[in-house]
């Protein structure tokens, strides 16, 4: 006699292990080795404090991207993070935090601690609602059909969330690494 739970099991298994294909066309359209640059709109909300601003990401690979708005630049290679201050002029020098979790975690294609809801398909566009259990944060990523993100979002607590809406995207053209040169800032390292 067959057990009906083992068969249950198995079917379940398999369904929990297949891949996402709109998660593996998302990935492949931000891992492009000419690097991919787009220019986003980003709304941050911490309990009373809303802004709003635009900026330049450009991603060389997923341990080496850019972030430049008006205010500042952002670098991150490898472990390094580097923050120029324009106002100030001050480049800061820091770590990542191992086991820390950002927007970028997202747009560099790291789903590692990340659960996927099941797609949801729309005519151009597909969306995916995600939770992240280890840090207790929760968003929804919305691409094209051909892996292009147009939004993404993290919630990381009651009115405390990050979206990023992409209002251009292109593969290459790389331009903001070559012209990120704080050589005269005021240099603040708080490496250990």
């Amino acid at each position: 006699m067959h057990n009906p739970l083992i068969y249950i099991i198995l079917f379940t298994a398999g369904i929990w292990s297949q891949p996402n294909p709109w998660k593996e066309k998302f990935i492949s359209a931000m891992n492009d080795p000419k690097g991919v640059s787009i220019t986003v709109e980003i709304e941050q909300k911490q309990f009373d404090i809303n802004s709003v601003e635009q900026g330049t990401i450009e991603i060389v690979k997923k341990d080496h991207y850019l972030l430049d708005t008006t205010s500042e630049t952002v670098v991150v290679t490898g472990d390094t993070i580097r923050t120029w201050n324009k106002k100030s002029n001050q480049l800061i020098i820091d770590q990542t935090i191992k086991d820390d979790f950002s927007i970028f975690n997202l747009l560099t294609g790291r789903f590692d601690s990340i659960a996927l809801s099941k797609p949801i398909e729309k005519a151009h566009q597909v969306s995916m609602y995600l939770d992240i259990p280890t840090m207790g944060y929760e968003g929804k990523i919305i691409i094209k059909k051909n892996g292009q993100p147009i939004e993404l979002k993290i919630k990381y607590g009651p009115n405390q969330y990050v979206t990023m809406k992409v209002l251009t995207f292109s593969h290459g053209k790389l331009s903001l690494f070559p012209a990120f040169d704080p050589s005269e800032a005021e240099v603040i390292d708080l490496r250990e």
